[in-house]
């Protein structure tokens, strides 16, 4: 019997000096407005690619997702995500979204930090 391991290889770790120029850590240094709106522009593959390097463990590719039972990550759920996971260690951050009250919702990343 042979098993099967569906998570994916984590994401090579970025050098510290290329880190500026990185796009990944470079959308964690947005503003909220800047954030918001890049996130929103974002195609959904590079926004799950964002989590899933964010997140080696989680289940954000849809491989992954479709192993464990669950449905892939709609775009809307993953630029969702991908803000929360942003801003949930800003001090101050009020749990919205632009209008819309992100904190309590059901998501595939934790709200808190």
């Amino acid at each position: 019997m042979t098993k099967h391991y569906y998570a994916h290889s984590p994401y090579p770790i970025v050098p510290e000096e290329q880190r500026l120029t990185d796009w990944r850590y470079q959308l964690m240094e947005l503003s909220e407005d800047a954030l918001l709106k890049e996130v929103n522009a974002m195609s959904r593959e590079k926004l799950i690619e964002w989590l899933a390097w964010n997140d080696v463990h989680g289940l954000f590719l849809d491989e992954d997702s479709i192993a464990e039972g669950y449905e892939p990550l709609k775009k809307e759920h993953a630029v969702i995500c991908v803000f929360v996971v942003v801003m949930r260690s800003r001090e101050g951050w009020n749990g919205y979204m632009g209008e819309n009250y992100v904190k309590d919702m059901s998501l595939a990343v934790n709200t808190e930090i």
